[in-house]
């Protein structure tokens, strides 16, 4: 595939693949001819991030590399015969709104369901940007991240940690109970014997340090047991955190590498490539203190739920300009299982995470308190608010929604354009209570 040099600030294809090997496009004196295979091309090809070029025209697929055949489950070249719009999921307008905006600034990134081969959709990251190739046609070039690995992983990491806890517990109440049990045998073993016969005190300090030896043989049996159990689940847990920071940070900061050296070595586009590097390393920001929030639940269990959700608001308040204030009664916690503690600092986490991202708020409001035989968590923000009769409910509204129906709860969204956002979440005590597994 030929490119022509751009007539925008976005680079070419070109321009990038020349710039990487240490030469600018006016020194390159390397003819199509002379070289057996064009190497961006087959960088393209083999890139581990799914790519499709399109003419901006007409929509028409013109390339897609391995990765994105793989991912939308075509074969061979079986994504040439679409177009751009019919791999996008076009509900709620978010497509429109990404090709306006590519339209107008040359380049976009948002979260978008693409369609596979077999009708299925797939949350995707999108990212396109606008380039011009031969005959100065304007084409585009779209990279899509699948981002459904990433919530399934963590679903798997979450529920492994539940299962691990309850192992432990399980494990640390059968060997209780079971040192208990003996104790009373021994007890009403020895009560016999000294109703039966009198023994002699010798005798029955000799029983008695026979008893104490096997209680601490017990007690130590026990502790390695449990000590066993925790650095098998510590390991497993180090093991999900490696393969996420790979698979997905790395991917990031690579890309972020590559436009700073574009914007170290081509003076001509150097805002713009730092700028796009910038972007990267933020979204590989993002990734990594999602991974750090993962790691709360042991936090709750050491410092109570009200505590963790003040410390994670201002860890935000350090890194984000915005206003979190937080009312909450730290003795309602007690009362609660482990599990619905630790959802119900999900969906704060969820819920700030889109405040932050979409709302555009700088006052936030969280209240957690129990009224009646229930308990009411609400969150408030002075954002820009959303139509919620036209908005289609995202990955984020959902899982705050099936969290909150687990525990036979509700949540509710009231939010109108431009006056921000609350959210209400209502669970009844006796399933936040009772649901211990």
């Amino acid at each position: 595939m030929r490119v022509s040099k751009p007539k925008t600030i976005i680079p070419s294809i070109e321009n990038i693949s020349q710039t990487l090997n240490g030469h600018s496009p006016q020194d390159t004196k390397i003819t199509r001819d002379q070289i057996p295979f064009n190497l961006h091309e087959k960088a393209f090809d083999k890139s581990l991030l799914p790519n499709i070029i399109s003419i901006v025209s007409d929509g028409k697929i013109i390339a897609a590399n391995r990765a994105a055949e793989k991912l939308l489950g075509y074969p061979g070249k079986g994504l040439l015969l679409k177009h751009f719009d019919e791999i996008f999921a076009h509900s709620g307008g978010q497509y429109e709104k990404m090709i306006k905006y590519r339209e107008a600034a040359g380049y976009t990134t948002g979260d978008l369901a693409v369609i596979k081969r077999n009708g299925k959709q797939l949350p995707c990251q999108v990212t396109s940007v606008l380039f011009t190739g031969e005959n100065d046609v304007m084409k585009a070039i779209t990279t899509l991240v699948d981002l459904s690995e990433g919530i399934r992983r963590q679903s798997e990491i979450d529920l492994k940690k539940e299962k691990e806890s309850d192992a432990e517990m399980i494990l640390a109440h059968s060997k209780s109970d079971a040192t208990l049990h003996r104790l009373h045998n021994l007890e009403r073993l020895l009560d016999k014997e000294i109703t039966a016969k009198e023994v002699s005190v010798s005798a029955s300090l000799i029983q008695q340090k026979l008893f104490e030896s096997e209680w601490q043989s017990e007690t130590k049996l026990k502790a390695i047991q449990i000590a066993s159990a925790i650095s098998e689940a510590q390991q497993l847990e180090r093991s999900g955190l490696g393969k996420e920071l790979h698979d997905n940070v790395n991917q990031l900061l690579a890309v972020s590498r590559i436009y700073m050296d574009l914007a170290q070595r081509s003076p001509k586009n150097r805002k713009n490539n730092i700028s796009r590097s910038s972007e990267y390393t933020l979204t590989a920001i993002e990734e990594i203190r999602k991974i750090a929030k993962g790691l709360v639940s042991n936090a709750i269990k050491n410092v109570g739920l009200c505590v963790a959700i003040g410390k994670m608001t201002h860890d935000l308040m350090q890194v984000y300009p915005i206003k979190i204030f937080c009312k909450m009664d730290e003795s309602l916690h007690t009362g609660m299982s482990e599990k619905f503690k630790l959802d119900v600092f999900r969906i704060v986490q969820e819920q700030l995470n889109n405040i932050i991202r979409h709302a555009k708020a700088s006052r936030v409001r969280i209240s957690l308190s129990k009224k009646d035989t229930e308990f009411v968590l609400s969150i408030a923000d002075n954002g820009i608010g959303f139509n919620v009769f036209e908005k289609a409910e995202g990955i984020g509204m959902l899982n705050i929604k099936s969290r909150t129906e687990f525990y036979k709860g509700s949540a509710a969204f009231l939010s109108r354009p431009g006056k921000g956002c609350v959210l209400t979440a209502r669970f009844p005590v006796e399933f936040a209570i009772q649901n211990e597994s």
